[in-house]
């Protein structure tokens, strides 16, 4: 279901996105200003940035079949780095737009601004919305491509507020000589916060693209387990683990005494697999029978609790 929910709030964010591209542009085009082209093209970019975090939406809800199955949740992960990507590019046009509107300062004026006006309301509202409901989903699921959202759809109403304030000020203090820096001074604002945000999706998608090992944390909670388990197996032979972008992965090898029943072993194998998942929002935990070394070993039935993708 609630993956259900990410793809929804995507395809929103896309059909809101193209209109309020759309609408911007008669902005511009009916102003001429400096300050509503940067909006444009950041409204643009943003727009491009959400259609592709849905394109990758709509590929992982179809899956990558078996050969796949360790890398297909990286693909969230490089559509946030684009999405990083695009917000950079986003934050040096608005930089330079901002500069040479500092350098050849001008007051705002004509129906542009009017109808840029209630778009930024409008659309404030919308990116407020969607960006509630893209953290939920992010912390719900744990999704590196959510959670670029989320911080995508932050900014997009960061920049709604401050155009729509930047706007009414100047609009407000026209008769005023200073008042010609407040558009570009805003815009200032706004690309910074578009640079944090762009530098943190980053900073956490790189991350999540490497392979590594689990964190000392996990590996005890593991251990844990197994200790409160130790009558549900004769011999522990080794653990397993890794970490592939958000999700984890994790094989117990365990072994039993010949005259033990199937369906006991099956019984105390589903114990073991729902205590250690309980630790993980995303993990694929397999009790494999027989030593690591074993060519070819028994994995547990395929019990998929809620928590596993």
């Amino acid at each position: 279901m609630l993956s259900g929910h990410k793809e929804s709030s995507t395809r929103t964010a896309v059909i809101a996105g193209a209109v309020d591209t759309f609408i911007t542009l008669g902005a511009l085009l009916a102003a001429q200003s400096a300050v509503l082209l940067a909006d444009f093209l950041k409204t643009g970019l943003e727009f491009i940035a959400v259609l592709l975090a849905w394109m990758a939406m709509r590929r992982l809800a179809r899956g990558a079949g078996e050969a796949y199955d360790y890398g297909i949740g990286k693909l969230e992960n490089l559509s946030s780095l684009i999405v990083a990507a695009l917000m950079a590019l986003v934050f040096l046009v608005i930089t330079v737009n901002a500069v040479r509107g500092l350098m050849s300062p001008s007051h705002v004026g004509g129906i542009g601004v009017a109808i840029s006006l209630v778009a930024q309301v409008v659309f404030g509202s919308i990116n407020a919305w969607l960006w509630r409901r893209s953290r939920l989903a992010a912390q719900a699921e744990e999704s590196p491509l959510m959670a670029s959202q989320a911080k995508l759809f932050f900014t997009k109403l960061f920049g709604n507020v401050f155009i729509f304030g930047s706007l009414s000020l100047s609009l407000a203090l026209a008769d005023q000589a200073w008042s010609v820096y407040i558009d570009p001074i805003a815009s200032l604002v706004i690309a910074g916060s578009i640079l944090a945000s762009a530098v943190g999706v980053f900073s956490s998608s790189v991350y999540d693209l490497l392979d590594g090992t689990l964190e000392e944390k996990d590996k005890l909670d593991i251990m844990r387990e197994l200790v409160l388990h130790f009558e549900r197996y004769d011999v522990l032979y080794g653990v397993r683990s890794r970490r592939s972008g958000n999700r984890v992965f994790i094989d117990i090898h365990v072994g039993y005494a010949a005259e033990r029943r199937i369906g006991d072993v099956e019984h105390d194998i589903a114990a073991i697999r729902t205590g250690v998942m309980r630790h993980f929002k995303n993990a694929s935990v397999t009790v494999v029978l027989g030593p690591q070394q074993r060519a070819a070993s028994v994995a547990a039935p395929p019990i998929r609790p809620q928590q596993s993708l």
